[in-house]
């Protein structure tokens, strides 16, 4: 397998982004789907996070867009 080939590099950009996506998802499901807005948590519940990336995707969430 030639790891310079583009069509190699495309596939572990989309796995990559599929992980991260699953990520977020599972993230939001636990710690924001179904928690009041005053007890959403402000500093980030795992540790490969750090606060700013957490309040980040917590705005991002919050936003109507993502409230569809």
């Amino acid at each position: 397998m030639d790891i310079k080939a583009k069509p190699v590099k495309d596939a572990c950009v989309d796995m990559l982004k599929h992980g991260q996506r699953q990520r977020r998802y599972t993230l939001k499901k636990k710690y924001f789907d179904g928690v009041p807005a005053n007890q959403v948590r402000t500093t980030s519940p795992v540790s490969c996070m750090s606060d700013d990336q957490w309040r980040a995707l917590v705005e991002m969430w919050s936003s109507p867009k993502h409230k569809v």
